[in-house]
């Protein structure tokens, strides 16, 4: 999911036929993976499928409901432990918005 802004949608509204593409204001720069990983929430634990990941935070796909604005830990072996919290969920995935310390998670 790409977040939209105003001038996006703007842009969109003038008599010009062509298509926007939306604009992904992130700023961070994500890397595209698949990782299997496990996500801590305050319904227990499940597993998930890291799907991309930067210093700002994660898409993850989820097996399990987890709806916005619960907080989760992602722990991935190998990166570690990342809190954090949901920003948005749609048909099984997720994106996490992790804590403003951009380092892992100390157990």
């Amino acid at each position: 999911m790409i977040p939209r802004n105003a001038s996006a949608l703007a842009a969109m509204s003038g008599s010009d036929t062509r298509v926007q593409q939306p604009v992904d204001e992130r700023q961070d720069r994500r890397r595209q993976l698949l990782w299997s990983g496990v996500l801590q929430t305050a319904r227990g634990p499940a597993q998930c499928t890291v799907v991309d990941i930067s210093h700002g935070g994660a898409r993850v796909s989820v097996g399990s409901a987890v709806g916005a604005g619960q907080a989760v830990t992602l722990v991935v072996t190998g990166l570690g432990m990342f809190r954090g919290t949901v920003v948005w969920s749609e048909g099984g995935t997720i994106g996490i918005e992790f804590a403003q310390d951009p380092g892992p998670a100390r157990a």
